[in-house]
């Protein structure tokens, strides 16, 4: 053989092997012997399993009786995907389709009668034969025999299995032409619509309804309606109109005032399958005055009625608007449904009338016309007669009565004036009533039970009179030991309220009041140490801002800070910057090490929520519903991918950035229980402030750019509720690891166990806005169970700013002198610029300057020697250079003698 030839033929034997032959998924798909007229009805179908139509050119069908070839059908044209096509005699007694019909079939078929060796076989139409089906006993005999629908590919060999045989008479009793046949629950009902929309007393009225059915023909479609409900005893058929709108050939008949039509459709189809919609109805309304719908008593006489009512719009509130129709009692309802055209229209509307919550309302609006009206006059009432039912929806006002309850969390707000007390509601505008004020208050009355009162339109309808009363203590929440917040009912003078004389607290002292930046109505103490326990706060002589002055009010609260033994930071006391951090590193070194396995033992006590869920700062929402939750020890570990597969153990300060030694790797302060994802998206990156993140977990944690000034990389912000437990955390390191940081790598946050500065100036402010919580008392007594060392900044807020920050401390200078005074700026926040006030007693030298969160000196507003009393100085939100600065915290700083002092301020952009 030459070899070139040779060489050729072992190529095609191999590609023979390796190329596949592309095989269509043509099948014999049934065999059908009727009982009756077999000669001229049997036939054989094919059916196209694949996805693609097929060419079917050359094929071949091929009836085989007895096992021998007795007739055969040549194909042509093409069978679509999912098509199914019969190959029959020309001329058929039962009626049914045939593909690919031949005369002679009838007289060549005596042998195939479904006994032994019956069946078919396909060619393809290169002749091979694709399907053979010879059946070896009695299978289709009388029967039709289909081949079952699971079954997508021919066979050269019959299998039983694959089959299913059903006696039938006739072909219409099996599935000629149709190998699935089709399955239908009924046509599908779509939008039904009467015409008109809002029929009214002595109106006919039409019906149309969608009819769809894409498996079948739809038949017929019938409106059945009555007017009481279960019993439709009228029939009406519908037509179809156009596209699958089917119409009431003739309308239902009119009807009177407060009759309610019931009706429901029938459509049917040729499978034969029927669908019935659900019983609808329309009322024909009573056309009716607003007193008539209120009664006179606590329930609307029509409750539950179509009506139709006119009247004039007092109050709009998006949700909800109000109508009246003249004066006095009775006239007002509330209205629900429709947008509310101007105050002053006269409407005409149509709905259901409602008891909502107490409150007679009508429900489902529409306004079926408008015209314009004229506002009515508010009725002048005291309080205790406002209260009165006949006053629902009525549009009142009640003059100087004051605030007796203020409670905006709740929210409750309640004034009088005369008699009982009247709630004012929230729908429109938050009232914002300071208690003691008084106010003349204007709105339409509500008789809903949670707040059974009058609801002002907007802001102009709250109208201040007169404020006589002190302000009063709404809260008063320990911030550490030597701290206490006090939040007033209303906003206070600064100069009262920043008097420390102007407070005194048991067994203790009051050493500096500040008030908090943007909270006039809330103040910060400096106080003596505290200890666990019931305390009380006397203030007196704090004033609002129209001279009413408390008087020795006692405020009682508790405080609890911890379990800190006694004298555990003596050594620490009265030191500043890195002297006290050296003394807290001293206090709180050699702590007991764990191992690396045993941080899982240790996250059932530091880590474990009040449900006994393990507490992730990466998927918990506060006061929310969490995404997931995990049980200890059962989700322990998990795979990075998907958010909730389990939890691992996060060191919130990177392992990598301090070499990922002892003790460090298992210091339970700085090691976490969090989501395994999260923890993989975080990795070593630093925490920081991203404006537009490129991940977000599901409680909201964010990757992306350092929008943070000073700092440019990737970097991960937890959510807000707990920026401060990992700002506490650092600092914990930075005290604990002080001076035995020689060999540790660092990072974009940190120069070995020291923050640097946009760091520092980062974590200062979350640690500022998200104050020590008990859940880090809590974890902070566990760990101290664990490990023998305590966090100084949970237990002692106060240090945070007297290591980092010892400029800027709020610790009370002892030389301070009580006639120096540095007022909180105002505006505060501010942009662009801010009023900074201060009084002397004496002449002295000044020196008023701002600072940056990082401690670093912005600007020199005023240096120089100043008379005795009160000056006002600017600044501009500019630096030394007079450049604008950016938006940010704050600090400015008064030196005059031996008086200093410091507050903080936002520039808002």
């Amino acid at each position: 053989m030459n070899k070139v030839f040779a060489h050729l033929i072992m190529t095609l034997l191999v590609l023979s092997v390796l190329v596949p032959v592309v095989q269509a998924d043509i099948l014999v798909s049934e065999l059908c012997d009727p009982r009756y007229d077999y000669l001229t009805d049997r036939y054989i179908e094919i059916y196209n399993s694949g996805p693609t139509a097929v060419d079917l050119t050359g094929w071949k069908v091929v009836a085989v009786g007895n096992g021998v070839e007795i007739f055969t059908w040549n194909l042509s044209g093409s069978i679509a995907a999912g098509d199914a096509l019969v190959a029959g005699d020309q001329t058929t007694v039962d009626v049914f389709p045939v593909d690919f019909p031949d005369e002679a079939w009838s007289n060549s078929n005596a042998t195939w009668n479904g006994n032994i060796n019956d069946g078919a076989r396909l060619k393809n139409g290169s002749g091979v034969v694709i399907d053979d089906i010879v059946v070896p006993g009695s299978n289709f005999e009388n029967d039709t025999m289909v081949r079952n629908e699971n079954i997508t590919s021919p066979s050269l060999s019959f299998n039983v299995a694959e089959w299913t045989s059903t006696p039938v008479y006739t072909p219409s009793e099996a599935t000629p032409g149709t190998h699935f046949p089709p399955v239908s629950e009924g046509p599908v009902l779509g939008a039904v619509t009467t015409i008109p929309a809002a029929p009214l007393p002595g109106q006919t009225v039409d019906v149309e309804i969608v009819v769809t059915d894409a498996v079948a023909t739809i038949t017929a479609v019938t409106l059945d309606w009555g007017t009481a409900s279960g019993s439709l005893t009228q029939s009406i058929v519908m037509t179809n109109i156009g596209g699958d709108t089917f119409a009431t050939i003739s309308p239902i008949p009119a009807q009177t005032a407060g009759t309610t039509v019931f009706y429901q459709v029938t459509a049917g189809n040729d499978i034969p399958a029927e669908t019935v919609s659900e019983e609808m109805s329309y009322s024909l309304p009573y056309t009716v005055t607003i007193q008539d719908i209120q009664g006179l008593g606590t329930v609307s006489p029509y409750a539950g009625v179509d009506v139709i009512t006119s009247g004039v719009v007092t109050a709009d509130f998006g949700s909800a608007f109000v109508i009246q129709d003249g004066t006095g009692q009775y006239c007002g309802l509330w209205v629900e449904g429709a947008v509310a055209p101007a105050l002053g229209t006269e409407v005409q509307v149509q709905g259901l009338v409602q008891e909502i919550d107490s409150n007679t309302t009508l429900g489902g609006a529409t306004i079926s016309s408008t015209a314009a009206g004229s506002l009515p006059a508010a009725e002048v009432l005291t309080t205790g007669s406002a209260g009165e039912e006949g006053w629902e929806g009525v549009l009142v006002q009640v003059v100087d009565a004051a605030c007796t309850v203020s409670e905006p969390a709740t929210p409750r707000w309640e004034v009088t004036n005369t008699g009982d007390a009247v709630s004012v509601d929230d729908l429109g505008v938050a009232p914002g009533l300071i208690l003691g004020t008084r106010y003349t208050i204007t709105g339409p009355m509500s008789g809903k039970s949670v707040a059974w009162g009058i609801v002002p339109r907007s802001t102009g309808d709250i109208v201040f009179e007169d404020d006589t009363a002190a302000p009063v203590v709404s809260d008063i929440d320990p911030m550490g030991p030597t701290s206490l917040q006090v939040t007033y009912s209303e906003e206070v003078s600064a100069a009262t309220a920043q008097d420390p004389a102007n407070y005194s607290l048991a067994g203790g002292a009051v050493t500096a009041a500040v008030l908090v930046s943007g909270q006039p109505e809330t103040v910060t103490l400096t106080v003596s140490l505290m200890v666990n326990g019931n305390h009380t706060l006397t203030i007196d002589g704090v004033e609002d801002l129209f001279g009413n002055a408390m008087t020795e009010v006692v405020v009682p609260f508790y405080y609890y800070g911890g379990d800190i033994p006694d004298g555990y930071y003596d050594s620490a006391e009265g030191l500043l910057g890195e002297p006290l951090r050296g003394a807290l590193h001293d206090i709180i070194d050699g702590h007991h090490s764990i191992s690396y396995d045993a941080l899982w033992t240790a996250f059932y006590t530091t880590d474990d929520k009040p449900n006994g869920k393990v507490w992730d700062m990466y998927s918990d929402i506060p006061d929310g519903i969490p995404p997931y939750e995990y049980t200890f020890g059962v989700d322990q570990g998990g795979t990075a991918g998907t958010e909730g597969t389990g939890y691992n153990r996060e060191h919130s300060w990177p392992s990598s950035w301090y070499g990922a030694t002892s003790p460090m790797y298992t210091d339970v302060f700085m090691v976490y229980p969090t989501d395994n994802e999260v923890n993989n998206k975080r990795g070593s990156y630093p925490f920081g402030e991203v404006a537009a993140p490129t991940w977000t977990s599901l409680n909201g944690s964010k990757l992306g750019s350092c929008s943070y000034p000073g700092y440019t990389g990737i970097v991960f912000e937890p959510i807000d509720e707990y920026k401060g437990d990992f700002a506490r955390a650092y600092f914990y390191m930075t005290a604990r690891y002080f001076q035995e940081d020689a060999s540790w790598p660092g990072s974009g946050m940190t120069s070995g166990a020291v923050l640097l500065p946009w760091a520092e100036a980062l974590l200062l402010e979350w640690h500022a806005d998200d104050p020590v919580s008990t859940k880090e008392i809590d974890r902070n007594e566990a760990v101290y169970a664990i490990q023998y060392n305590r966090n100084p900044f949970i237990d002692r807020p106060d240090f945070v700013l007297q290591v980092f920050k010892p400029e800027l401390s709020p610790v009370p200078n002892p030389e301070i002198l009580a006639g120096m005074v540095l007022h909180q700026n105002v505006p505060n926040p501010f942009n662009p610029s801010t009023l900074i006030s201060y009084e002397l007693e004496s002449q002295s030298h000044v020196d008023l300057k701002v600072f940056n969160v990082a401690g670093h000196l912005v600007k020199t507003i005023f240096q120089g020697s100043q008379e005795v009393g009160r000056h006002d100085k600017v600044w501009r939100g500019q630096d030394q250079a007079g450049r604008t600065v950016a938006t940010g915290v704050y600090f400015y700083q008064l030196r005059a003698g031996n008086y200093v002092e410091t507050r903080r301020m936002l520039l808002a952009k």
